[in-house]
């Protein structure tokens, strides 16, 4: 049975959910939609290829039942270092104590076994070490062969297979694994709309992420940066140069640097996002104590706030939403505290970041709705470019976004402010597109006779990035 739209249908900032074991059910993800999820979130890191590919399915089929636009994200694994798994499956350990770190293969003899196998060239006295998202911390004391000996500077149970972080070492690793090339592949079979990296350290990391997505027949697919090592903050303007999304992940950026520099970087990271018109994702304990409860902490309900106010394009939910006790109950509350918030936005107007039509058509749009009354931007576009530069402007009536390309309508789905709709075929004249425009606005619901109308297209049609004119219209009869 088809469920009633949620009366968030037009809110402005998108919502991102992690699909795990406690939202893989038909009903839940159908609730879910309901409540206001945008995105749907695939974490590599588990589950293997026979879980994915169904729970895809059942995704794009109950987002097909809904007509509502479903995007999936693939979040990749990325070069994640981990410890080997332990005897018993756990090891407590005491503070000031010393224990032993070594490459997996001595590990039953000689210590602590971890997944990198330069951790005794490159380590060094004095050296930070943190296990389990930094809940447990070492420091080096000597290195002795592949044998590294460090002091316990924060205790407790640390259980196989958990997280490590060397947040003083810029790591030999690649940034993309043979695992995640493999998951890549499966990606691109299963029709996911967007790939996220994961570790980015630097521009070079997306490139190669491209070429590879070029090399197996998908060049147009959006990729995605999740900023959450030291390097990809000082490399963030090349990295902005290349990724189509950003992702401020907030967990591992916590563990890799001091906690108290994560909220100023947030807020760094999203305005300057805003200034390229590139999408931005803030993630990571957004309302963890969701996990167990009904109802967030009044900190967690600040926090998302105040993450809109930035200036995010979408909020996200982690275990939340995967593994939590109220997955259904999170995503309403997103979408509860982005009604209040939304209203009383106030972004500043920037200068445009390129010296193109478009980027000028964007500058345009922001001075026509602070003076005209209008009830919606109509866009038609090819790539999703028009749309991107218009959501960029954060501009107050909603844009309602034509395609006839499923990646681009997916991946307008991301936007802040944008409501993607998928047409058969895009008009090529402009009469036609004022004509759709008009059409699709009022069989929606979505504008009525006499309302004001912005359209933004190109012409000639099917040009990408050809966007070069701008009508304000009103609603015939």
């Amino acid at each position: 049975m088809k469920l009633s739209p949620s009366p968030m249908l037009f809110r402005r900032t998108k919502i991102v959910a992690t699909i795990g074991p406690a939202s893989r059910s038909r009903e839940v993800i159908q609730q879910m939609l309901a409540a206001g999820m945008n995105v749907a979130r695939l974490n590599f890191s588990h589950g293997d290829y026979k879980d994915h590919a169904e729970t895809i399915a059942l995704l794009r089929q109950v987002a097909n039942a809904e007509a509502t636009p479903l995007t999936l994200l693939q979040d990749l694994q990325g070069p994640k270092i981990r410890v080997g798994q332990l005897p018993q499956g756990s090891i407590e350990l005491v503070e000031g104590e010393q224990v032993h770190l070594v490459p997996l293969t001595e590990e039953e003899t000689q210590g602590i076994g971890i997944d990198y196998p330069y951790l005794a060239e490159e380590a060094q006295p004095g050296m930070q070490v943190l296990l389990d998202d930094g809940l447990l911390e070492l420091v080096v004391e000597a290195v002795e062969g592949n044998r590294v000996t460090c002091r316990v500077v924060q205790g407790g149970t640390l259980k196989s297979r958990k997280g490590v972080n060397l947040p003083d070492l810029n790591l030999r690793l690649p940034s993309l694994t043979d695992k995640d090339k493999q998951d890549i592949q499966f990606g691109i079979e299963q029709g996911v709309d967007i790939i996220s990296l994961s570790f980015v350290r630097r521009a070079e990391d997306l490139w190669e992420l491209r070429e590879y997505l070029a090399a197996h027949g998908a060049s147009d697919m959006p990729v995605l940066a999740k900023i959450e090592k030291p390097q990809a903050v000082e490399n963030l303007s090349a990295i902005l140069g290349v990724a189509d999304a950003i992702m401020v992940a907030r967990g591992d950026l916590g563990v890799e640097m001091r906690v108290e520099k994560v909220p100023l970087l947030q807020k760094q990271i999203i305005r300057e996002c805003n200034y390229r018109s590139i999408p931005v994702i803030t993630a990571t304990q957004m309302l963890e104590s969701m996990i167990h409860n009904p109802r967030p902490t009044r900190a967690e309900a600040s926090d998302v706030a105040n993450a809109i106010l930035d200036g995010t394009d979408a909020v996200m939910l982690s275990g939340e939403s995967a593994v939590g006790a109220f997955p259904v109950q999170a995503v309403k509350m997103l979408a509860r505290i982005a009604a209040d918030v939304e209203p009383h936005l106030e972004f500043d107007n920037m200068p445009a970041y390129r010296n193109d039509e478009t980027h000028a058509l964007g500058e345009a749009l922001t001075t026509i709705t602070q003076i005209l009354d209008l009830r919606a931007i109509a866009c038609f576009t090819e790539t999703g470019y028009t749309a991107t530069i218009a959501s960029g402007e954060r501009v107050k009536p909603m844009i309602v976004a034509f395609t006839d390309r499923p990646r681009v309508y997916h991946w307008m789905n991301l936007l802040w402010g944008v409501k993607p709709i998928l047409l058969e075929t895009l008009p090529l004249t402009f009469e036609g597109m004022i004509a759709v425009a008009e059409n699709q606005l009022k069989e929606r619901q979505m504008a009525t006779e006499g309302d004001k109308i912005l359209i933004l297209g190109g012409i000639p049609a099917q040009t990408p990035q050809g966007t070069n004119f701008i009508k304000i219209h009103t609603i015939s009869a």
